[in-house]
């Protein structure tokens, strides 16, 4: 079989493909919906739901963990839609909202990265989880950029025309991953210790995830074919 027709079949069969949709449409279609920050950031807040949604059957591994990421799911849609409908909410509500959003994408990163590590062999479905990872890991620590904006606005230096007041803060996205990628463009700028501390953080983390993750899939895949062969 061919390795376009196993990612194919990864893409439309695999327990990654709503998840790497979602973020797709997150990330490719919400941006292009006209109105104003405000409005622009609420949208992004619905995609985010929908991806919190979608990660269910990426993380579904035994049904006690899976009972705990229905429950945690339905606390984050629950807080994240009624602050997406209200116009204003308490700062402290806010920050709870944004707590919960990190600590849940945490609890799918490390989720799917144990499966993306593991010994079983390398499938487009694990490449599609590993390249979900990467981008939930960006997500993450968008919501983190996001609280300390929220905790102290002159943490990081940010466009006035991008701030809102929701906590779905689109540039906090793309400061993560620009972060992520140690792209820097340089237009968002930590001002302070702690945001400096979590970007160099984010930065490392970025290249360490990739080495480690190409290394890993490729003595996989090289260990397996050596099986296959000693079979034959």
């Amino acid at each position: 079989m061919s390795s376009r027709r196993l990612m194919l079949e990864a893409i439309v069969k695999g327990r990654f493909s709503a998840l790497l949709v979602s973020i797709a449409l997150l990330f490719l279609v919400s941006p292009l919906i006209p109105g104003d920050q405000g409005f622009v950031d609420k949208t992004f807040g619905v995609f985010i739901l929908v991806v919190l949604a979608s990660c269910i059957r990426a993380v579904s591994r035994t049904r006690r963990f899976f009972i705990f990421m229905i429950l945690f799911t339905l606390l984050n849609v629950s807080v994240g839609g009624f602050e997406i409908v209200r116009e204003m909410e308490p700062q402290a509500f806010l920050s709870v909202v944004l707590v919960l959003r990190a600590a849940y994408f945490v609890v799918v990163f490390f989720s799917i990265m144990r499966y993306v590590l593991d010994s079983s062999t390398v499938t487009g479905d694990k490449i599609c989880g590993a390249i979900s990872a990467y981008m939930i890991m960006g997500i993450a620590w968008g919501f983190v950029y996001s609280l300390f904006y929220h905790l102290d606005p002159t943490c990081i230096r940010v466009p006035e025309e991008l701030v809102s007041p929701g906590v779905n803060s689109a540039w906090a996205f793309y400061f993560s991953f620009t972060t992520l990628t140690t792209l820097g463009f340089g237009d968002l700028v930590p001002l302070k210790p702690a945001a400096q501390s979590y970007a160099i953080m984010e930065a490392a983390c970025g290249q360490v995830f990739l080495a480690v993750i190409i290394a890993r899939l490729i003595a996989l895949h090289i260990t397996h074919e050596r099986l296959e062969k000693q079979h034959d």
